[in-house]
């Protein structure tokens, strides 16, 4: 695998799982889900931010250790960004109401934090191929 190659799959295997996850957690969610079906854990409820950021610190600390299975944890890194990035907007500047989250508001802010994250994927990947 020449260097090229090597730059190219961090991108990838970190933005396809993003954005894929971001497209079906926000159609399943939307088209499918309860509008009262919420997950309590010791009485809290969670949202997928929690679960987004348990898979990015976990992911996180193994790439900082030399993962074995280091696609894996990428793949599970742009899992784990698509549901943090999609709950942020919603939560900071909604009322945090099932409503909300079907809304406009919500949906163009997590897209366009998207937008930004894979922006920023994009020109590390560019930074890294001239190298």
């Amino acid at each position: 695998m020449d260097r090229q190659d090597d730059a190219l799959n961090p991108l990838v295997l970190i933005l396809a799982p993003m954005l894929l996850t971001f497209a079906i957690q926000r159609t399943f969610l939307h088209f499918f889900s309860h509008p009262n079906f919420h997950i309590y854990v010791g009485g809290f409820r969670v949202h997928h931010l929690f679960t987004g950021a348990l898979i990015q610190i976990a992911s996180a600390f193994l790439l900082a250790f030399g993962a074995r299975a280091r696609r894996l944890v990428l793949v599970a890194l742009g899992i784990g960004s698509a549901m943090v990035l999609d709950e942020v907007f919603f939560l900071v500047f909604t009322d945090g109401s099932n409503e909300a989250y079907r809304g406009r508001v919500s949906f163009l802010g997590a897209a366009a934090l998207l937008a930004l994250a894979a922006a920023f994927l994009v020109g590390l990947h560019a930074r890294a191929k001239r190298r």
